[in-house]
């Protein structure tokens, strides 16, 4: 569990921090808005691309393999960021980090899928994203800690990164070494998903799609975007909207960990359409006073965070588990979470031009994307019951 946890927790650390650095890179490197686009975007293609590839390759060739080579090329990605001083240097540095970040996520949580008992799964593949949060608070935590030392300061969260990501790379080899071989899907107990008609099963596959693709985008300018926002939109020091960003990871954490207790439970369906109400909300308030109001701005962070656990991607992870057949878990995933990066990514390159012209209109645009995700996920609340 916790050399799966671990590819989750690194991969999270890896989106906020570069989001972290957003502000900082703009100043020194003398970024304009589409450069800083440019960044995020790669970083969000890079993820997709790695996804799209380590999802499908984990379950031809072994989800072990896999690993250890993300995890290697983590490293040299990290490396490279930590060093990067020019706009050519960090766009491709980004590029291998979110490369490597994006193809060990979906062979891990199939990983976890795969090895726990069903009556467990939920709680387990929910519990690695409890360690995806805890790369969260780390990142936002060590982000906060060099807020004063600048773009020095990030380049030592970089490198601690690939530091972490070395140690992982050691212990993930020991451990997967130990580890009993990974069931025959043909040969478990039935599966939920050999009940459903096929017909009934693709649209299920459609839904998760359609939900993880529409939540994503929402949640991609809430995680890159967030010390952007605070600071450009909102006027906020890099100290203290990088403090701001952690108090409400704080926030998210506790849900999240809420959520990997209640994800096997008949509480999953119950909490959803109040989160599900918060999340429209959270952006609700945004698209009306965004650029006029710093405490509203922290206010949206704050009910943003009570939301996401239980209408987010962690829903995702259970609610594939739950629908997709054990031997195209890791495939299934990856071909999702690419999907959802890509068109993330796309809108990435025009975020900072949208927060400098217009963010009322962004944040209304948003709103209605948020609405249409947890319309979509409302389903999830059957597909739990037929479990």
């Amino acid at each position: 569990m916790l050399v799966a946890g671990s590819a989750s927790l690194l991969d999270s650390s890896a989106i906020i921090s570069v989001g972290s650095a957003l502000p900082l890179w703009r100043v020194d490197l003398a970024l304009s808005n589409a450069e800083v686009g440019a960044v995020s975007a790669t970083m969000t293609l890079a993820i997709a691309a790695g996804a799209l590839i380590g999802g499908p390759l984990a379950d031809l060739i072994g989800r072990g393999r896999v690993f250890a080579a993300m995890v290697g090329l983590y490293v040299v990605g990290a490396g490279l960021v930590a060093g990067a001083s020019s706009w050519p240097v960090l766009v491709a540095a980004v590029g291998i980090l979110g490369f490597a970040s994006g193809a060990d996520l979906p062979a891990s949580i199939a990983l976890v899928a795969d090895r726990v008992p069903r009556r467990l799964r939920g709680r387990m593949v929910a519990a690695t994203h409890v360690m995806w949060t805890v790369g969260i608070v780390v990142s936002s935590a060590a982000a906060f800690a060099v807020a004063s030392r600048g773009l020095a300061g990030m380049r030592g969260v970089f490198a601690g990164l690939a530091v972490v990501a070395m140690v992982t790379w050691a212990a993930r080899r020991h451990a997967l070494a130990r580890l009993p071989p990974a069931a025959d899907p043909g040969t478990t107990a039935p599966d939920a998903t050999q009940h459903h008609q096929p017909a009934e099963t693709a649209r299920g596959l459609a839904r998760i799609a359609v939900f993880y693709v529409l939540y994503t985008l929402v949640a991609n300018t809430f995680g890159s975007f967030r010390p952007y926002l605070l600071v450009t939109v909102g006027g906020a020091s890099q100290s203290a909207a990088t403090g701001f960003a952690f108090a409400t990871t704080l926030v998210g954490l506790i849900g999240t960990l809420v959520f990997s207790f209640v994800a096997d439970s008949p509480w999953r369906r119950a909490v959803y359409p109040w989160a599900a109400a918060l999340l429209v909300v959270s952006q609700g308030m945004l698209a009306m006073t965004v650029d006029r109001s710093l405490t509203t701005i922290v206010a949206a962070l704050v009910l943003y965070a009570l939301a996401y656990p239980y209408v987010g991607e962690a829903l995702y992870k259970v609610w594939a588990q739950e629908v997709v057949a054990p031997r195209h878990r890791a495939a299934f995933q990856g071909v999702t979470i690419a999907a959802a990066r890509a068109v993330a990514a796309l809108f990435a390159l025009v975020t900072p031009s949208l927060l400098a012209r217009s963010p009322s209109g962004m944040f209304w645009l948003l709103t209605v994307v948020a609405s249409a995700a947890v319309a979509t996920g409302w389903r999830s609340r059957s597909s739990q019951a037929r479990e």
